[in-house]
């Protein structure tokens, strides 16, 4: 059997693996620097959603979960953080950038939660979404990045069940109410987390320089096929109703079609924020000037 074009196109892309001390080029460094910086400050501002939760969990169990559940989201970013300064980009950038204005943040991070029932079924989305990118990723070129994407993995799918007995409890435990949240909340987030993966594949998708330089392993629309066949079966079986206009699969050629998304709209938000976009950048703003003094005496008696 001989292999495709393509095939052969993506052996050539993740042929040649980096090691921290290896000689690459200053493309090449800038694109791993941005992957795993922009990884980094999506861990460490995607647990201000679940930490301002944390006087409001109704019972003792479940807040231990999400104490745990926020320890090791930060932990992500201070590994993925970590793998960034070896490229020359400081964990202090990442978050002055953030609260400068200079990086944006994916479109699920600029929405809080209402609800404590929008919890379990919004998490299972984002934890099912970040499983699939990572399960992906850790496939890259940057071996350091792909490593620390492995053992985050590990953790991320502790996240996955935890929200996913979240939200079986609630469904069967809760009153119709409760269980009419669960539903909501998977019909609004679903279309985010569509979104999540990235606009569809064009053309010029091949052209990306991440893509080129291995650090992306897949594309967006293979990302996304791959965690609708998830996810969906997942629901279904929670007893979530997943209508044909949210997703249907085609069972001659096993291809998944989905609601439309708004990438206008999807952009606008990254552009010009979402509804607790400025909470955020304040809440990083504010910790910045608040442990100044103590990151400048640590750096001191670093040196």
């Amino acid at each position: 059997m001989t292999e495709n074009a393509d095939d052969r196109a993506q052996d050539a892309r993740l042929a040649v693996r980096y090691e921290r001390w290896d000689d690459m080029s200053d493309e090449y460094r800038a694109a791993a620097a941005k992957v795993a910086s922009f990884q980094a400050l999506a861990e460490l501002v995607g647990v201000l959603p679940f930490n301002e939760w944390m006087d409001r969990v109704p019972d003792y169990t479940r807040k231990q979960m999400l104490v745990a559940k926020i320890q090791d989201e930060v932990g992500h970013g201070h590994v993925t953080a970590r793998v960034a300064e070896d490229l020359g980009v400081t964990r202090e950038e990442i978050l002055e950038d953030f609260a400068a204005g200079r990086t944006k943040l994916l479109n699920i991070f600029h929405y809080g939660f209402d609800s404590w029932e929008e919890i379990g079924p919004a998490a299972l989305l984002m934890n099912s979404a970040a499983l699939v990118q990572f399960q992906s990723l850790d496939k890259g070129t940057y071996l350091p990045y792909a490593r620390a994407l492995k053992k985050i993995g590990k953790e991320e799918a502790f996240h996955y069940n935890h929200a996913l007995d979240l939200t079986h409890q609630i469904l069967s435990e809760g009153e119709a109410e409760q269980r009419a949240i669960v539903q909501t909340a998977f019909d609004t987030w679903f279309p985010r987390l569509l979104a999540y993966f990235g606009p569809p594949d064009s053309d010029r998708y091949h052209e990306n320089v991440g893509y080129q330089f291995g650090l992306k392993v897949d594309s967006n629309d293979e990302l996304r096929q791959r965690w609708i066949a998830k996810i969906v079966r997942v629901f279904r079986e929670l007893g979530v109703h997943v209508s044909d206009d949210i997703a249907r699969c085609d069972e001659e050629t096993g291809e998944w079609t989905y609601c439309e998304v708004d990438w206008v709209a999807s952009k606008k938000l990254i552009t010009e924020g979402g509804p607790k976009y400025q909470e955020w950048v304040d809440t990083v703003r504010g910790s910045l000037a608040r442990n100044q003094r103590y990151r400048k005496a640590a750096l001191a008696l670093a040196v």
